[in-house]
């Protein structure tokens, strides 16, 4: 049964390499895949995280052109989508054209695929997909992050909440960061909505790290990969959400 461009055939082959993980912080964003690449990146952060990446993502041993990629359908099914790696597939063009990371590319194709299929995004992140060319952009974190993860994150502050940033959310968000400032093995995104940080909206960041002592909060912005650090206050009153994971959500997921 086909499924995108590959099969239901869901024997694991050869997962990708700490490397190649490790790559995803150098990756530069091109498209509005922020969600993705922002994840990607914050899962490789942790050992559990990392462990999430080399189940879902595999090298074709029959094939060295093809990444196999890993998403979880609405009914839970885990189904896999096999992507060129040199080719360009028909209507990515310019896909591959610019974004050089093989990885992240396959990703994307596999997110577009599997968008096309189910049509799964929400609906405010879907009602522009007929006038895009790439279906793959513009979603929210806990989306690709339930369907490549196989589990919810288990941090949601107000992500779809009509907030215009996140001081209605104060006592929740001072205790996920003294959370934080604690643990540090956690894979978590932070987003802005209409709200402009280094000059664009509606944009997801890798939350790297709170830093209570000294009063900071540090994003990494995958548009160039630029790291930010600004006060607690000044985080509180630009962003508007908070998901992800920490490690130990992630603990056994695939035991």
């Amino acid at each position: 049964m086909k499924c995108g461009f590959g099969v239901y055939n869901l024997s694991f082959r050869a997962s990708i390499s700490d490397k190649e993980i490790d790559e995803f912080k150098h990756a530069k964003q091109y498209f509005s895949d922020c969600y993705i690449m922002t994840t990607l990146e914050a899962l490789s952060h942790t050992e559990n995280g990392r462990k999430v990446l080399k189940k879902q993502i595999e090298h074709d041993d029959n094939n060295p052109n093809l990444i196999n990629c890993y998403l979880y359908n609405p009914l839970g099914i885990k189904e896999k989508y096999q992507i060129p790696t040199n080719t360009a597939v028909n209507g990515y063009s310019r896909l591959y054209k610019s974004q050089e990371n093989d990885i992240i590319r396959s990703m994307d194709v596999s997110v577009s695929e599997y968008e096309k299929k189910y049509k799964a995004k929400p609906w405010i992140c879907r009602f522009t997909d007929d006038f895009k060319t790439y279906p793959f952009e513009n979603s929210i974190p806990s989306h690709f992050m339930s369907i490549f993860v196989g589990k919810k994150p288990t941090v949601n502050i107000a992500e779809m909440d009509f907030n215009i940033d996140l001081d209605s959310k104060r006592d929740e968000v001072m205790k996920l960061f003294e959370r934080m400032d604690k643990d540090k093995k956690h894979s978590l995104v932070i987003g802005t909505g209409v709200k402009m940080l280094d000059g664009r909206t509606w944009h997801v960041y890798v939350l790297d790290d709170v830093d209570l002592k000294n009063n900071t909060v540090t994003v990494i912005n995958k548009r160039g990969n630029q790291k930010k650090t600004m006060s607690v206050d000044a985080a509180i009153n630009t962003f508007k959400f908070i998901v992800g994971y920490f490690d130990e959500d992630l603990k056994n997921l695939y035991a």
